[in-house]
């Protein structure tokens, strides 16, 4: 596994998009996992990436390609997260989003997929929603929870309001938050959550914990 993705490694650093497209489906027609895809191979290219220009705009555009190569990748194998799909459907519907001026939808996309898999409904509203829009789809979808992707730190501060505003007018609504900014900052931020959610196992923990609650 480790010289695959050593080569899917190098396939991107080439910023080859129809190589890299080509690559993982070849891996995915060979009986490679969907989930073994995103776990070894898409997420590790962009959160080890590390730029070794010295200019700051060229390593923003490179990880820009990256970044859509990826997207490209994940949209072009959706058929294979369907056939994968073996948990049962529960009764949960989850609505994820990046907040305004989060651009960096990758992990918002992952955990919507996640999610799918573990057998909630789910609907992913896109990067940069307005609060007025979040406001308004958690008005009209009534979702179970809300699951925003947050990476820049910056965000996290101006997202505060908008779920202070959601604790306080639709309590049947659990905050789910995940991401880099998180991660590093949500306790010393103290904004709004009821749970942290970063990875594949958080999620499936998530769902053990959630059906052992409702038996």
């Amino acid at each position: 596994m480790e010289k695959l993705i050593n080569e899917f490694i190098a396939i991107l650093d080439n910023e080859d998009k129809d190589k890299a497209i080509l690559f993982i489906h070849k891996l995915l027609e060979e009986s490679v996992s969907i989930i073994d895809i995103y776990e070894h191979f898409l997420i590790p290219a962009l959160a080890n990436y590390e730029c070794n220009s010295e200019h700051e705009e060229i390593c923003i555009w490179k990880e820009h390609t990256r970044t859509s190569i990826v997207r490209t990748i994940l949209e072009s194998t959706y058929p294979y997260l369907i056939k994968a799909k073996k948990a049962k459907n529960i009764d949960k519907f989850v609505v994820v989003a990046c907040p305004q001026e989060e651009y960096h939808e990758i992990g918002a996309i992952i955990s919507s997929n996640y999610f799918y898999l573990m057998g909630y409904k789910v609907k992913y509203i896109g990067a940069n929603t307005p609060s007025f829009e979040i406001k308004s789809a958690i008005e009209i979808m009534k979702p179970d929870y809300l699951a925003l992707s947050i990476t820049n730190y910056y965000n996290l501060i101006q997202t505060k309001k908008l779920l202070e505003d959601i604790q306080n007018n639709h309590q049947n609504v659990k905050i789910i938050l995940g991401g880099q900014a998180v991660m590093k900052y949500a306790k010393k931020s103290q904004i709004p959550h009821d749970f942290i959610l970063n990875s594949l196992e958080d999620i499936k923990k998530f769902r053990g914990d959630e059906n052992e609650t409702r038996l």
